[in-house]
């Protein structure tokens, strides 16, 4: 999952794009098992990383 939030966090690459690269078979999967780990869906992750301020809410 630390490969899935780097590319998450520094490429454009979509969520389906990424399941793949880490192993998963589809972007499903890969949501669940992320959330499970990062408390966060990928496409949650992916807009606090764009914004750091809202991770601290400030």
């Amino acid at each position: 999952m630390t490969l899935g939030a780097d590319l998450l966090r520094d490429t454009e690459a979509t969520i389906a794009t990424v399941a793949r690269t880490v192993g998963c078979q589809d972007a499903f999967a890969f949501s669940v098992a992320f959330k499970r780990a990062r408390g966060a869906s990928p496409s949650v992750w992916r807009r606090q990383c764009a914004d750091p301020g809202a991770m601290t809410g400030g």
